[in-house]
């Protein structure tokens, strides 16, 4: 089955693009096409299509570049914590384990299946007090091909970094990407 992705999730995502400049919003937007509204009209607990959530992710890198997109993806996983679709789980999480990097990092798998379905597994791994990879297996080639899930995953596992209270410290790299099979890893520290 394609991917889909939580309706609320890329409204997140909108909100975040309407915090930039004026003509870079409205130059993502105009691009998006009819998925701009499409997404921004969905029932939030809805499942959108690949093509829906592609074109907003697509656009976003295309007008911002890979820097810019991690940037923005950065600043939506600080807040991705406060999603609705995973504050119960969240709070749970933190009741049980306290807040740190590793807490957060174990806990984005079962975080990320209440917002994609269909794309793939995540893993975690310790490496470290200070370290943890996460591996992206299984993703379907039709979106990872084009490399911006890979983009904006970086940006979202440092927010999630950023929201342990590892801002400054907060480092990622990648290696293994193969954009034909649907794998990634995600090397982390802090």
């Amino acid at each position: 089955m394609p991917p889909a992705t939580r309706a609320r999730f890329a409204q997140s995502i909108q909100e975040e693009v309407c915090k930039l400049p004026a003509l870079q919003c409205a130059a993502i937007q105009k691009s998006c096409g009819s998925a701009w509204q499409d997404i921004a009209t969905s029932q939030p607990v809805t499942w959108l299509d690949e093509a829906t959530y592609n074109a907003l992710t697509n656009s976003i890198r295309k007008h911002l570049g890979d820097p810019a997109t991690i940037r923005l993806f950065r600043g939506l996983g600080r807040r991705i914590i406060q999603n609705p679709n995973l504050q119960s789980f969240v709070e749970g999480v933190f009741r049980m384990f306290g807040l740190s990097p590793h807490t957060l990092l174990k806990a984005s798998p079962r975080g990320r299946e209440t917002l994609v379905r269909d794309s793939g597994t995540l893993e975690y791994e310790y490496v470290g007090p200070n370290a943890a990879n996460l591996h992206l297996r299984h993703f379907p080639v039709s979106t990872f091909k084009s490399g911006t899930t890979v983009v904006l995953l970086s940006g979202t596992f440092l927010g999630l970094l950023d929201a342990s209270g590892c801002e400054k410290t907060a480092k990622l790299t990648t290696s293994r990407v193969e954009l034909h099979a649907g794998h990634a890893i995600f090397h982390l520290s802090w």
